[in-house]
C-alpha cells in the first residue's frame, strides 16, 4: 500500500474524501493520509504532556526517543518496553509483539542531513531477533492521535491501536499530563472462537540519567528497582536514591480494565510464558542488585466469537518532578557551575507520583479521551488540503517537547529546540537557552491554544527580563531569582516582545493584563528610541543584533517593518490605555518611518538594505531579497494593524521573494553552512542575489539555507494578500520534506530538533479563513482567502470550534460575542451573544 492510500480509521473517527478547487486547480484530498513502506521510517510522534518530557510512538509500532527524566536525547531508547499479543484457535496458537522490522536493514538507505529520526537503536533490533513481531504495520498521525494498524496474515485477529497523550486546546493542565493513553482494538475475523492475551511491558528505569546506555536490564544508573503491584497495574520506584535526586521519581503501567500484574527480567523467559499459556511468571520485583533493573508487565486475557471485537486500554505514565538547570548558563553570567538549580515540573503540584497520575486518568478517561477526540476532528473537519492541515497540526506538537519547560512556580519557557544530529555545539540538552525573543518572534500556536502559557511569557519579558534601562535580554536566565543576563539585546526580539504583550492583550481581551504590563511597555520602548531611533526617524540605525546570530547596519525592511508595527501596536494599546499624547507620538514617528521606508528601500521589486558597505563588510545583505523582508507586516496583519507600507508594494514584494527563492530543487546549489533540504527538494531559501551584488566576503548569516519557519511565516503573508497557489506551494514542499521517508513529520529541524520557528504555521490557518479574534471587544472577524465554501478549525481565548460562510458552531468552552464582521456585512448583537460547546449560529 502506497503512502497515499486509505483505510478505514478506527472509530470512532471517520474521514471522507473532499475535492477543493482554487484558482481552476483541484485538489484531491484522501484522508486519512496513511503512512506505509518506506514512508514509516522516520515516522516518530511524541506523546506526552506540555513540559513533561515525550517518548516518541514510530511507524513500526515501536516506543523510543524516551525523554522522560527532564533529559534530552533524541535517540534515548528503554528495552523492554512494548505490546504483544497471544492468540489461541483451534489447535494453533501464535504470539506477536506488535513491531514490525522490515526498515532495520538500512543498505540502500541514505539518510538526509540534519534528522536522525530513522535511527534505530540496536537494543530495539535485539528484541526482535530474539521474539516474533508483526509482518508490517501502517500509521496514521493526525495531531494529537495515533493509529497503527497490525499486518500479520497468521494472527486470526485484526489488531489496531489508538494512541494519543490528552490534548486539549484551552485546558492547559489535562494537556500537561504525563502519560500516554494506548487503546487496542482487537476484532476476530476467523471463522472460529479466539482465546487471547494482550500485554503492555515495561522497564523500570527510575534512576536513569536519561543518557546511559541500556542493555537489557543493566546500567550503571540502576540498582535498588522496585515494583509494587497497584490497581491493575505496577507502581516503579527505586529505593536507593536520595529524595532530591534529579533521577528520583516513578513510573507506571496500568490497564483502565481488570488485568494481572508481574515483574520478569529474563526476556526469553517471559516470552516462552506468554507464547504458551498468555500468562507471565513473576520474578522478584526488587530491591534490585546495583546495576539491574526489573520489568514489569499487565495482561489481560479475553475471548472473542467470529466477528466480535473488543477494545483494552494501557497507561504509561511518568512522575521525575526533580528538574534542575542542566543546560550551561556560564555564557550568561551564571559561574556558578556547581549549584543544582531548582525549577521542577507543573505536574509535581497535582500528583505525588506516576500512580496517582494513572488514577486521575481512570477517573477522568471518558473525558479526556472524547475531548482530545473532538479537537483533532474539530481540526481536520475542513476543506483545506490535507498536507495544509497537517503544516499546521505538527508543529503545535514542539510545545510538548523538551523544547518546551512548565516549571513548578507555573511559569512556562522555551529554547530554540532540541540538541540532535544538526547541532554540533551541544548533545543532551535543549538548544540555545531560553526564551530567545527573536526566534520565539515567529511562534504563534501557544498563543492561541494555550494562552495562558503565553501570557507568563510576556510577564517574563516585561517584569523579570528587562533591565531598568528597558533593555530586553534576548535570552532568559534560570531560575527567574537570579541575576538578569546584562548583553545588549536582539532589536528583533526587543521589538517582538512588544508585539507580543499586544497579541496577548487581544487574545484575552483583559484590561488588567495590559494595565499591568503598560509602564513596562513604554519603558521598553523608551530604550528603543534612545538604542536605534534617537534621530527620531522611525526607523532603526546602528547595530541590530537579529535572528541571524548577526548584526544588520543601516536602514532595512526586515527589522524596519517591525518596528512600525511596534510603533502602531503601542499606539492603539495607548488610546486603551487613555494616553492620546502617547498615541500620538508614536503615530508621527510611525509615519515618518514608513515614509522613509518606501523612499529608500524599494527597488522597484522588493525592498532592500541601504547601508555602509565600507564600514560594514561582513553579514550584510544589501539589495539582496531576503525572504524575512516583510516580517513586520506579516505580524501587522496577524494582531489586525492594517498596512504599514503600500499594499501594492506588498504584494509585489511577496511575488518577487517567491520569484527569486524558491527553488524546485537544489541540484548543484551549496546549502551552507547546514542543510535542511536535500538535492532533489524543494524549498524557500532565506536570501537570494537576483540582480547581482551579494556583499563581498560573508553575506547575512543563514542565507543559503532553508526555514520552514521562515516559510510558514512568508506562505502565511501570501495567503492573507490572496496569493493562494503561491503559498500552497510554498507548504506543500515544505511537507514534502517531512514526508516520513527521509526526516519526521512531528520534528522540523532547524539549530535542533522540534524547533520553535515553524510554530509560525498556525497563522497560516487563519491566514487562510482571513480570521482574527478580539477579546477586547468580543469580535470575530472571518473572510476567506482560499476559496469558496471555506471550513476551517477557529479558536478564542474560552472556546473553540469549526467556521464557515454560513455558520459558526462551538465544539468546546464557549465563545462569547458582540459582532461578527464578515466580508459582506457586520452581525451585531444588542447584548453579548454566549455559544456554549454543541450550540451554532447561523452567520450567512
Amino acid at each position: 500500500m502506497g503512502v497515499w492510500e486509505r483505510f478505514t480509521p478506527i472509530p470512532p473517527n471517520s474521514h471522507t474524501p473532499i475535492r477543493l478547487h482554487f484558482k481552476g486547480a483541484q485538489v484531491d484530498k484522501e484522508r486519512p493520509r496513511v503512512y506505509s513502506g518506506e514512508a514509516l521510517r522516520c515516522v516518530a510522534m511524541p506523546m506526552g504532556g506540555i513540559g513533561t518530557g515525550t517518548i516518541a510512538l514510530c511507524g513500526d509500532g515501536s516506543l523510543r526517543q524516551w525523554q522522560i527524566v527532564n533529559r534530552v536525547n533524541h535517540l534515548a531508547y528503554v528495552p523492554d518496553s512494548f505490546f504483544a499479543i497471544r492468540c489461541k484457535t483451534g489447535g494453533k496458537t501464535i504470539a506477536r509483539v506488535l513491531q514490525s522490522s522490515p526498515l532495520y536493514d538500512e543498505s540502500g538507505f541514505k539518510p538526509s542531513a540534519s534528522v536522525n529520526d530513522h535511527v534505530v537503536p540496536e537494543e530495539q533490533k535485539h528484541l526482535l531477533e530474539d521474539l516474533p513481531g508483526v509482518q508490517a504495520t501502517e500509521f496514521i498521525g493526525e495531531y494529537p492521535i495515533a493509529e497503527i494498524r497490525y499486518k500479520d496474515d497468521e494472527l486470526p485477529v485484526e489488531v489496531s491501536l489508538e494512541a494519543f497523550s490528552p490534548f486539549i486546546p484551552l485546558n492547559a493542565k489535562d494537556s500537561g499530563l504525563p502519560a500516554i493513553i494506548f487503546n487496542f482494538t482487537v476484532r476476530n475475523t476467523s471463522d472460529k472462537a479466539v482465546q487471547g492475551s494482550l500485554t503492555g511491558t515495561l522497564q523500570n528505569a527510575v534512576g536513569w540519567d536519561g543518557k546511559a546506555d541500556i542493555s537489557g536490564v543493566n546500567c550503571d544508573c540502576y540498582g535498588g528497582n522496585v515494583n509494587e503491584d497497584a490497581n491493575d497495574g505496577l507502581l516503579m520506584t527505586n529505593a536507593n536514591l536520595p529524595p532530591n535526586a534529579s533521577a528520583n521519581g516513578s513510573m507506571a503501567l496500568a490497564t483502565l480494565s481488570e488485568s494481572e500484574a508481574a515483574s520478569w527480567s529474563d526476556r526469553k523467559d517471559f516470552w516462552r510464558d506468554f507464547a504458551e499459556t498468555g500468562e507471565i511468571k513473576s520474578s522478584p520485583s526488587g530491591p534490585t542488585a546495583k546495576g539491574e533493573t526489573v520489568n514489569g508487565a499487565v495482561v489481560t486475557r479475553f475471548s472473542l466469537e467470529p466477528g466480535e471485537q473488543l477494545q483494552v486500554s494501557f497507561v504509561i505514565a511518568w512522575h521525575f518532578p526533580n528538574h534542575y538547570v542542566n543546560w550551561d548558563q556560564q555564557g550568561f553570567g551564571v559561574k556558578d557551575t556547581k549549584s543544582q538549580f531548582w525549577l521542577g515540573n507543573m505536574y509535581n503540584n497535582w500528583f505525588a507520583n506516576a500512580l496517582e497520575l494513572v488514577e486521575y486518568v481512570r477517573r477522568e478517561f471518558n473525558r479526556l479521551a472524547n475531548e482530545t477526540r473532538r479537537f483533532r476532528k474539530t481540526f481536520y473537519d475542513s476543506n483545506l488540503p490535507y498536507w495544509f492541515l497537517d503544516a499546521v497540526s505538527s508543529q503545535v506538537s514542539t510545545i510538548r517537547t523538551l523544547t518546551c519547560l512548565w516549571n513548578e512556580d507555573g511559569t512556562f519557557h522555551g529554547f530554540e529546540g532540541c540538541c540532535g544530529a544538526s547541532t554540533g555545539h551541544c548533545s543532551d540538552v535543549g538548544c540555545c537557552p531560553m526564551n530567545c525573543t527573536h526566534v520565539w518572534n515567529y511562534e504563534q500556536a501557544l498563543s492561541k491554544v494555550f494562552p495562558e502559557l503565553e501570557r507568563t511569557m510576556r510577564v517574563t519579558d516585561l517584569k523579570v527580563q528587562m533591565l531598568p534601562n528597558g533593555e530586553i535580554p534576548h535570552r532568559t536566565v534560570l531560575p527567574l531569582y537570579l541575576n538578569r543576563w546584562q548583553n545588549a539585546p536582539a532589536a528583533d526580539g526587543q521589538c517582538g516582545s512588544i508585539l507580543k504583550t499586544y497579541r496577548e492583550f487581544l487574545q484575552c481581551g483583559d484590561k488588567a493584563f495590559l494595565d499591568d504590563l503598560w509602564p513596562e511597555v513604554k519603558r521598553a520602548m523608551d530604550y528603543i528610541f534612545e538604542k536605534w531611533d534617537q534621530d527620531g526617524d522611525g526607523v532603526m540605525d546602528g547595530p541590530q543584533w537579529n535572528t541571524y546570530d548577526c548584526n544588520v547596519y543601516g536602514h532595512n525592511s526586515f527589522i524596519g517593518t517591525l518596528y512600525l508595527a511596534v510603533l502602531r501596536a503601542c499606539e492603539e494599546m495607548a488610546k486603551i490605555e487613555g494616553e492620546g499624547n502617547f498615541a500620538f507620538g508614536y503615530h508621527e514617528r510611525f509615519e515618518k518611518g514608513r515614509q522613509v521606508i518606501e523612499s529608500e528601500l524599494w527597488n522597484g521589486e522588493y525592498y532592500i538594505q541601504v547601508y555602509d558597505a565600507e564600514k560594514h563588510k561582513e553579514t550584510q545583505y544589501g539589495i539582496g531579497c531576503l525572504s524575512d523582508q516583510l516580517l513586520g507586516q506579516w505580524w501587522a496583519h496577524s494582531v489586525g494593524l492594517g498596512y504599514i507600507l503600500d499594499s501594492e508594494r506588498i504584494r509585489k514584494a511577496l511575488e518577487s521573494i517567491f520569484k527569486y527563492n524558491f527553488r524546485e530543487d537544489f541540484a548543484g546549489f551549496e546549502q551552507k553552512p547546514r542543510i535542511y533540504a536535500d538535492e532533489t527538494d524543494a524549498g524557500l531559501l532565506n536570501c537570494t542575489w537576483p540582480k547581482g551584488g551579494r556583499p563581498e566576503g560573508q553575506a547575512i548569516l543563514y542565507a543559503d539555507e532553508v526555514w520552514t519557519g521562515v516559510e510558514y511565516q512568508v506562505a502565511g503573508h501570501m495567503l492573507f494578500e490572496g496569493m493562494v497557489d503561491e503559498a500552497f506551494r510554498i507548504i506543500k514542499a515544505a511537507r514534502d520534506r517531512y514526508d516520513g521517508r527521509q526526516r519526521n513529520p512531528w520534528n522540523e529541524v532547524e539549530c535542533g530538533d522540534h524547533y520553535v520557528r515553524p510554530m509560525a504555521s498556525w497563522w497560516m490557518l487563519e491566514a487562510a479563513g482571513g480570521y482574527r479574534w478580539d477579546g477586547l471587544r468580543q469580535s470575530l472577524s472571518f473572510s476567506p482567502r482560499a476559496g469558496k465554501g471555506f471550513r476551517s478549525f477557529f479558536i478564542t481565548d474560552s472556546g473553540w470550534g469549526t467556521i464557515s460562510g454560513s455558520e459558526l458552531s462551538v465544539a468546546y468552552g464557549e465563545v462569547t460575542l458582540k459582532e461578527v464582521v464578515l466580508p459582506s456585512k457586520i452581525l451585531t448583537f444588542p447584548e453579548p451573544r454566549v455559544l456554549r460547546a454543541g450550540e451554532s449560529l447561523n452567520i450567512g
